[in-house]
């Protein structure tokens, strides 16, 4: 029996979740006006929630303040006209890659906001604001980051060994290239550097 970790984390949920959803949307009048401004409070309380919840990880990330030295190598990636970038040594902390993960999350969290909001607003869908309120939540709790600072889950090995593995949509990660750990890489770019 998969625990249930793996099952809210597996990216079939999100799928399942969102099509059971969208059933139970229909069966409410959501067109009707009394309804929207709750759905709306909901929405947008649950985005603030999440922000507010973004930001007490951070504080908690500072307060511990963990200096352990990480050093790895960034893959290269490919720029919009189809040349790639070279590897690059990243050499930081765990406070500050933590620090940097969840704003990321934060980053992506406004986005999602926007983009939630446009639809709302311009073209009057209202079921994103109730899959999002729920989810944003899903999503939250279900970050690595939430998992090593607000759970004290072990970081030493497994899904939350820094860094982290770069995830995919629909769990393909192989096509998504990996930060690099091994000596090996890590002075090959040390060498690339130095030649720069």
């Amino acid at each position: 029996m998969p625990s249930l970790s793996r099952v809210i984390n597996h990216p079939l949920f999100n799928v399942v979740f969102f099509l059971l959803a969208r059933q139970v949307t229909k069966v409410l009048p959501l067109e009707d006006g009394s309804y929207l401004w709750g759905l709306r409070a909901l929405y947008y309380g649950a985005q603030a929630a999440i922000m507010l919840l973004n930001l007490y990880i951070i504080q908690i990330i500072e307060k511990k303040n963990d200096q352990t030295v990480l050093r790895y190598v960034e893959p290269a990636k490919q720029t919009w006209d189809g040349t790639t970038t070279k590897d690059t040594l990243v050499v930081t902390n765990f406070a500050d890659y933590d620090k940097s993960e969840v704003l990321k999350g934060l980053k992506q969290s406004g986005i999602g906001l926007a983009m939630v909001t446009f639809l709302h607003f311009k073209f009057g869908y209202v079921q994103p604001l109730i899959i999002q309120a729920i989810l944003g939540f899903k999503t939250f709790f279900t970050t690595k980051e939430a998992r090593i600072h607000l759970f004290n889950q072990s970081t030493s090995s497994g899904d939350l060994k820094r860094p982290f593995r770069v995830d995919s949509p629909f769990g393909m990660n192989s096509l998504n290239p990996q930060p690099k750990t091994d000596k090996a890489s890590i002075k090959k770019a040390e060498r690339a550097m130095k030649a720069d």
